[in-house]
């Protein structure tokens, strides 16, 4: 039984989100199976360390089993030779493999931050950049795409060991053919981050990193996958070794038995037709909200997507990304500020807003509701005068749109409890 304090604020943060509309492009609403439901029983507090056939306790053959159901699902569900989901975040995925791939000072060439790459690619704050040389590429300035001959010529000039493929703000499908080529090329191994976008690799709707040789694949699991928090990491079987003694002993410690066991059921997900029909549905909604947007005179960095994203380019407008982000919060409608390429404000203002659609898809919404809801964001990210009267008519329209009758919301079953006091 929680303290009064801590359900509380429980409360306090179910009642948030649930009356929220989430288009934050990396949230999810994991599907059932992979949160507790009252059958994980000892699971939920069980953890041990080392790898398969090898934990240095007593009592784990069942553990190991979980883990091997895991990873062979992980496998199945990708086409690798070998999957480690040991991970307990993508992050740490990604610190893993650099481990098992380079030395101290190697030379790392990633996408920059400012262009849409991830603080685990070489941000200069953190620690891979403290044990690397990182090499940033970064996005046509113009367009927003990524230019693969200039990622070549940088490629043939530096000689990296590594080259990441992996982005959090690139709306466009990825050429891991292309890159993979790129690689071999100046002999250095593609590592591809597929965090934002594997659930629609699993399906069949985006290139497939795991089917060109050598290439080193990670991902988180609580994105377009729709799980809980955790990692994997995809590699040929001749780097087995090398990644599975990064991460254990290398990187982490003991694995909890839980995060596999839903690691296991969101993989089993995957491998089913509904899954599909389900990504289908992520990128239908993201091109149709891109389109609507764009009829509706905001510009798109790329001018639309491919993806589960959308990158919203403020510039033209009086808004910072900030602005943009907040005004929306006002409405109910979670949403984050996004550096532009080249963008001349600071991180924390930017001149963009990243939207995604994994999130309300997950939680029932059509067309007809993305219709409504492109017509809130035009009207909150056109408006001149923000005041409380304006905030209390889309406020409604909201609120009108987020509780409309939806069978399938993935977070149908997760009802505000009763909490005494949770005002307080």
């Amino acid at each position: 039984m929680l303290d009064l304090e801590l359900a509380r604020l429980l409360h306090r943060e179910d009642r948030h989100y649930l009356e929220s509309i989430d288009l934050i492009a990396a949230s999810n609403a994991p599907i059932a199976a992979a949160r507790d439901n009252g059958t994980w029983g000892v699971a939920q507090f069980r953890s041990a360390e080392g790898h398969v056939g090898r934990k240095p306790y007593a009592g784990t053959s069942i553990f190991d089993e979980v883990e091997k159901l895991a990873a062979d699902r992980a496998r199945a569900v990708f086409g690798a030779e070998h999957a480690n989901v040991q991970p307990v975040s993508g992050s740490l995925a990604n610190l893993a493999v650099y481990r098992a791939l380079m030395q101290p000072g190697d030379t790392l060439l990633s996408l920059a931050v400012g262009s849409g790459g991830h603080l685990s690619h070489g941000h200069p704050k953190h620690l891979v950049s403290e044990l690397y040389r990182v090499v940033p590429y970064t996005v046509d300035a113009r367009t927003g795409l990524l230019p693969y001959d200039d990622i070549r010529a940088i490629a043939e000039r530096e000689r990296p060991r590594v080259i990441v493929a992996g982005y959090s703000a690139y709306p466009r499908a990825v050429d891991f053919a292309l890159l993979s080529k790129i690689a071999q090329e100046v002999e250095a191994t593609l590592v591809a981050d597929i965090s934002h976008i594997a659930g629609l690799v699993a399906a069949g709707l985006h290139d497939n990193p795991c089917a060109y040789p050598g290439t080193v694949v990670t991902t988180s699991v609580e994105k377009t996958l729709r799980g809980t928090r955790g990692g994997i990491v995809l590699c040929p079987a001749s780097l087995k070794t090398r990644i599975d003694s990064a991460i254990f002993p290398g990187l982490q410690s003991s694995v909890g038995m839980a995060g596999l066991v839903s690691l296991a059921a969101t993989l089993q997900d995957a491998s089913t037709p509904g899954f599909r029909a389900y990504q289908e549905r992520v990128v239908g909604n993201a091109r149709l909200l891109a389109g609507l947007l764009l009829d509706g005179g905001l510009d798109l960095v790329t001018g639309g997507t491919d993806t589960h994203l959308l990158v919203v380019d403020l510039t033209r407008t009086a808004l910072t990304g900030r602005d943009a982000e907040g005004r929306l919060e006002d409405l109910g409608i979670l949403s984050n500020r996004n550096m532009l390429p080249d963008d001349p404000r600071p991180p924390f203002v930017a001149s963009g807003l990243r939207l995604g659609t994994p999130t309300i898809t997950s939680r029932g919404f059509d067309e007809d509701d993305v219709r409504e809801l492109a017509d809130i964001l035009l009207a909150a990210l056109r408006a001149e005068e923000w005041d409380e009267t304006r905030i209390t008519l889309l406020r409604k329209r909201a609120d009108a749109l987020r509780t409309r009758p939806r069978p399938d919301d993935a977070l149908a079953d997760l009802a505000v409890p009763a909490v005494a006091g949770h005002d307080a």
